[in-house]
């Protein structure tokens, strides 16, 4: 306890208060809460890691580090992220870790790490916060299991289909759901006159009761907002948590200014309806804010599939982050989970595409899937089409990678171009 004691007793006279509130928390604290010196010993444990780690108190923690625990593999990587932690002084946030004991079990952890500074502000070692995550992990495995199966199923489906109607000729064209007029207009103007933004949707349902939506909402004459989501499965299940979710979405409008703050509120919501179902849901959700005034975006993002940013002049394609870090979980996965507020550059003439993974996981008839990568590659090399032609020769190269007129899964997208000045 000697390097906890040293930060603790800042002001004598509450030394031993603080400690009685430190050993107070060690020992009832859900979460796993641990201390490391530079070298990767445990100085200091709670009873939950303890627990954990399968020793009868913490105190038998005390001088050991991973190795002792974990296969070799686990142990190197957990040090390797200590030793950057140390000596960068940048903290680990919400990492998933996957855990491999020696034995060859496998449990998951929801990991935070912080560098550990004296009162003269010296790295002395690391604080680590452990959520453990194998149940849901678990739960996620389970949904993809099923949401593969729903695939298998439409896709059988869908062959029954063409062999009864018969095979479209040889060069046919695919037929292409059309971009809607229903998309919204600012009522702010811009210098020149007109308004600032355009606006564009494609939505094509794997089948008749689709998962996936999206909405757009005014915040003021110059702000908007951008909301779109993806649950996951199919059919009525699904069906149910999104009709939760578009109700959900209309009551926190007011919080609708800050995108953090609406889906860490949205997530609570959710997540408080959800308990009571028997069978887990989950949802990716990603929002923005694109404003009149402001060259930049701001955006928050539960697990979804990161936007990509058409540089129209450049006739260039990029995802509008590469940082791991700007994307939260899912909604629907933990109760007290905070989604920060990012932004990023949206000059004129960008045009912003957002989009639901049912686009991009999606197999040739060898087996090999279309993927993320494969999209940007197209959006870069289609960048210089207006949306109207963008969204079908996109669908159009993705199905002639898969040999096949439609997808297993919804297709979404959505684009907020800007205009030029």
């Amino acid at each position: 306890m000697q390097l906890v004691k040293e930060v603790l007793s800042t002001n004598p006279d509450d030394a031993a208060l603080r400690q009685e509130l430190f050993a107070f928390l060690l020992e009832n604290a859900a979460d796993q809460i641990y201390f490391k010196d530079t070298e990767g010993r445990f100085t200091c444990a709670s009873r939950a890691v303890a627990d954990f780690m399968g020793v009868q108190k913490p105190a038998d923690l005390i001088g050991k580090t991973d190795f002792d625990f974990w296969s070799e593999q686990t142990a190197r990587e957990a040090a390797a992220d200590e030793k950057r932690i140390i000596e960068t002084g940048l903290p680990m946030v919400g990492k998933i870790e996957k855990l491999v004991y020696p034995s060859g079990r496998i449990t998951w952890d929801y990991t935070s790490k912080l560098p550990l500074r004296n009162s003269r502000g010296e790295i002395i070692g690391i604080c680590g916060i452990n959520k453990d995550f194998t149940a849901v992990r678990r739960m996620e495995d389970a949904l993809e299991e099923e949401r593969n199966r729903l695939r298998t199923t439409t896709a059988e489906l869908a062959a029954k289909k063409r062999s009864a109607r018969g095979r479209p000729p040889h060069g046919a064209r695919i037929p292409a759901c059309p971009i809607t007029a229903q998309d919204p207009t600012l009522t702010g103007y811009n210098v020149c006159g007109r308004s600032p933004f355009t606006f564009a949707h494609y939505y094509r349902p794997a089948a008749a009761i689709g998962g996936d939506f999206f909405d757009f909402f005014q915040l003021s004459p110059n702000r908007l907002g951008v909301f779109i989501c993806d649950v996951m499965g199919h059919g009525l299940r699904a069906a149910l948590v999104t009709a939760i979710i578009r109700a959900l979405v209309e009551e926190l409008r007011p919080t609708m200014s800050n995108p953090g703050r609406f889906l860490t509120t949205l997530n609570r919501r959710l997540r408080t309806i959800l308990e009571r179902v028997d069978e887990p849901f989950v949802s990716t959700a990603f929002y923005l804010i694109v404003d009149a005034t402001s060259k930049d975006v701001e955006f928050a993002n539960a697990a979804h599939p990161v936007p990509v940013r058409l540089r129209r002049l450049e006739r260039a394609a990029e995802p509008i982050t590469n940082d791991k870090a700007q994307t939260g979980p899912a909604l629907g996965l933990f109760d007290e989970i905070s989604y920060a507020t990012f932004s990023c550059p949206f000059e004129p003439n960008d045009c912003l595409i957002l989009f639901t993974d049912g686009l991009y996981e999606v197999d040739s008839p060898e087996g090999k899937e279309f993927g993320r990568n494969a999209l940007i590659s197209s959006l870069d090399r289609l960048s210089a089409l207006p949306v109207e032609q963008l969204f079908p020769a996109v669908v159009e190269e993705v199905c002639r990678f898969t040999s096949r007129p439609h997808f297993d899964d919804d297709v979404c997208m959505v684009a907020v171009e800007r205009a030029n000045g």
